[in-house]
């Protein structure tokens, strides 16, 4: 068994590992539900992890983790427009700045 992945953003690990179960790569979340030890023990021990069950896995696993990255980072670039108020806003924002109206899932 081999870490694979961490970060600190607890639903990102949750996408990435429902990606990999989706893609049948035998795979385990650890660390889970440890997030509230945090101040008890250093705060990087307590991140969430995966762990793949065999290294034969790791190339197609990274595949799909970097296919993922590029696509969050391209949607954070195109900025869209609100269709209340009109206002352009920047594509990481999901809801327009300005009124609160969620962002359409086609933009």
């Amino acid at each position: 068994m081999e870490k694979f992945y961490t970060d600190y953003n607890q639903i990102k690990v949750r996408e990435i590992k429902a990606m990999l179960d989706d893609a049948d790569i035998p795979c385990f979340l650890k660390n889970e539900f440890i997030q509230g030890a945090s101040g008890e023990i250093p705060p990087h021990e307590t991140l969430p992890e995966i762990w793949l069950v065999d290294e034969q896995w790791r190339q197609r696993a990274q595949g799909l983790v970097d296919t993922l990255e590029r696509e969050l980072a391209k949607a954070s670039q195109i900025e869209w427009q609100c269709s209340t108020c009109n206002e352009i806003n920047e594509g990481q924002f999901m809801m327009c700045w300005q009124c609160q109206q969620e962002k359409p899932a086609d933009a």
